[in-house]
């Protein structure tokens, strides 16, 4: 499912949008593939987002080789 977010009010996109995954390695290789790629003449910034807990401290989830000195950071 894809999410893009806009402005409530002018409507228009934000520039960034949420995609989810039902598999972990199938957002892993969307990642790796298009991270930094160029769309529109403007490079892609991909991360995983951050979980917010409403009232709560943010949550981040950790996954194995994303910014722990592994291949994929």
């Amino acid at each position: 499912m894809v999410t893009i977010v806009y402005d409530k009010d002018s409507g228009r996109s934000r520039g960034f949008g949420f995609v989810n995954f039902s598999k972990e390695d199938d957002a892993k290789s969307a990642k790796d593939a298009m991270d930094g790629k160029a769309l529109m003449g403007r490079p892609l910034r991909i991360s995983f987002a951050l979980e917010r807990v409403r009232g709560g401290h943010v949550v981040v989830p950790r996954l194995p080789g994303f910014g722990d000195g592994g291949n994929g950071s």
